[in-house]
């Protein structure tokens, strides 16, 4: 889940391709990405005798195709949109690789990886060449694609805009439920090796600090 930046450990991956140059953009979203879905193909034989396990992987996958297309859509820049479309891909390629498809989950590693090379490279130019375009039919290109807000009710269109543009709030959710309780563990084994080794050298408690202050 953290290799294949899969919910909730999703957000990594975006801010990764956000400052580098397109080239180096790559290795996440075209090649370091698909890492973690290449194991579970080498895993097959184990999920083949692990249905709870293959079920989750396409729960998993499922909800982070479903969390990156709804917040791709409300990115502002190339290479962030490109970032949430490949994790959208990944996910599906888990479902594939969950649902015992593996050849079609191969299959999709390699297009996609290939794909999206391409289009990280041709990132810097996109927007150039758009402003180009619109200039010679005079105005802005009409909008393509799938409107899916026009499934979404009118009231919850804005809430659901606010949801997709805060990312799910998965950031602040890890802060609070993951790195708040792993950090305040670190720090009390911290206190308690201090302790110990102030016990140790024959210190008491605050002798120690006392010394350096006064130093």
């Amino acid at each position: 889940m953290g290799k294949c930046a899969q919910v909730p450990f999703s957000g990594w991956l975006p801010r990764a391709m956000e400052g580098p140059t397109p080239s180096s953009a790559i290795f996440y979203g075209a090649l370091s990405v698909h890492a973690g879905a290449f194991l579970l193909l080498r895993a097959g034989p184990l999920l083949d005798r692990a249905p709870l396990a293959a079920g989750a992987l396409v729960a998993v996958g499922a909800l982070t195709a479903l969390h990156a297309t709804l917040v791709g859509r409300v990115q502002s820049d190339v290479k962030s949109a490109l970032a949430y479309a490949s994790l959208t891909q990944v996910g599906i390629i888990l479902v594939e690789i969950g649902l015992g498809l593996r050849w079609v989950a191969l299959l999709h590693i390699l297009g996609h990886g290939s794909v999206r090379s391409l289009q990280f490279l041709r990132a810097p130019s996109l927007l150039h060449d758009l402003h180009r375009v619109e200039s010679a039919v005079g105005g802005h290109l009409a909008r393509s694609g799938l409107r899916l807000e026009r499934l979404v009710p009118a009231r919850l269109r804005r809430r659901l805009y606010r949801f997709a543009l805060e990312r799910a709030y998965l950031d602040g959710l890890l802060d609070t439920f993951v790195v708040a309780p792993w950090l305040g563990l670190f720090r009390r084994a911290d206190a308690l090796e201090r302790r110990l080794c102030r016990a140790v050298a024959g210190e008491k408690t605050g002798e120690g600090e006392g010394a350096r202050g006064a130093g």
